[in-house]
């Protein structure tokens, strides 16, 4: 019954300084807001950048060209080939169990009557489409026979085919891409923009048309490997880079990189995301506290005579202590269940603003998680505590005589 009394007691004494306490609540309200709404959104960036690096396909290598060094174009003159078509068929014969795609990008312009685009070619093989899990919607991709015959075919972005075409089919017209023309075979699903690149304006042709048609060298700009088996990509990688410096005659001028360290990379990001934003939420909810234990402490001065009275009748020490306590750790209890509902409306809304700004937005949205409202309000249930601590104790210990004469 005493411990009622006294909530029920600091329930009315909250209550009668509604606009005070409402603003005391404020700095907690902000605090938990900002904890829930800042880990919703880096959460929701965090899926949105992998699931964009695995609409690219998984469990893949990345394969290319290193940049020498001054002191390495010296050492290695006259012996750094970099990557070519012949390594591209190497790696075909020694690793059979692995998909090889060779990449060849090209800055060309495309033509259809008298509509232009400038754009990239991309000179590919076949296995390109399972690679990056990136299909035609009408007509084929690429075969080996085109690769094998220097075909003039190309396949088209759904974009590019409907800058060049508008509502017509673009199956079997010819565009005039550089100085050779070619018949298009197949636009491309809807792929969407990709980490700033947008994959609907893409167009491939074979990559020996692209090596002995346009750049007429056996050069190549990048591979991409694809490996079944998850487990196996680290040994590959490394069998794979060994392999090409003994083809470039002892030269390291390769570069391998697994599909994972980019993911390692985002996860690194995400996390310093998360431990600046949820520093700067942790800070609005010390301040929050702050704010308490000083409302709290001119509540005392204020009831300095109420005190005395209350213990000239019998009140304990404990009693004063547990009762300013309890309004305390109500205050930031309620301001950190306001601040859980304004968080979660904060997350969502602008969680779909930053959507919205990021290229090919709509599929970034805040993401919830239990924890982060659980960790929130836990935390605020501590500022309570820790911030009304003091005023309570500085309440339990007033003089009753002394708090009687309070003017």
């Amino acid at each position: 019954m005493v411990l009622g009394s006294i909530i029920l007691d600091s329930f009315k004494n909250l209550s009668a300084n509604l606009l005070r306490s409402a603003l005391t609540m404020l700095g907690v309200i902000i605090g938990v807001a900002s904890v829930i709404s800042m880990i919703a959104i880096v959460e929701g960036g965090q899926i949105w950048l992998v699931s964009s690096i695995e609409r690219l396909g998984t469990n893949l290598l990345f394969v290319w060209t290193k940049s020498l060094t001054i002191e390495e174009q010296r050492m290695f003159q006259g012996r750094s080939t970099g990557l070519n078509y012949d390594d591209y068929q190497a790696i075909r014969q020694k690793f059979p169990q692995i998909t090889v795609v060779p990449r060849l990008e090209l800055d060309l312009q495309i033509k259809a009557g008298d509509r232009h685009f400038s754009g990239e070619v991309t000179g590919t093989s076949p296995e390109y489409s399972k690679a990056r899990n990136f299909r035609a919607a009408q007509g084929r991709f690429l075969l080996k026979e085109d690769i094998d015959e220097w075909k003039r075919i190309a396949v088209l972005g759904k974009e590019i085919a409907e800058r060049l075409f508008g509502s017509e089919s673009a199956i079997g017209k010819e565009v005039h891409i550089g100085n050779q023309r070619l018949t298009v075979v197949g636009v491309m699903q809807p792929k969407g923009i990709i980490y700033g690149s947008n994959y609907d304006e893409m167009i491939f042709v074979p990559i020996t048309t692209a090596l002995r048609r346009f750049q007429g060298t056996d050069k190549l700009r990048s591979m991409l490997i694809h490996v079944p088996q998850r487990e196996t990509m680290d040994r590959v990688m490394e069998q794979l880079h060994a392999f090409l410096i003994q083809r470039h005659d002892g030269v390291d001028d390769i570069r391998v990189r697994n599909q994972g360290d980019f993911l390692n990379a985002v996860d690194r990001t995400i996390w310093t995301f998360r431990i600046v934003l949820g520093g700067i939420a942790i800070v609005a909810l010390v301040v929050g506290g702050i704010g308490i234990m000083n409302i709290m402490l001119v509540t005392v001065t204020e009831r300095t005579r109420e005190i005395g009275l209350r213990k000239a009748i019998g009140a304990r020490r404990q009693d004063i202590l547990l009762q300013f306590l309890i309004e305390s750790v109500t205050l930031s209890v309620v301001g950190g269940l306001i601040g859980v509902f304004v968080g979660i409306g904060v997350a969502y809304g602008f969680g779909d603003f930053v959507a919205q700004a990021m290229p090919g937005g709509g599929d970034w949205g805040a993401v919830i998680r239990p924890s982060a409202i659980v960790i929130a309000f836990s935390f605020a249930m501590v500022v309570g505590v820790f911030f009304g601590l003091y005023p309570a104790i500085k309440a339990s210990k007033l003089d009753p005589a002394e708090a009687l004469r309070y003017q």
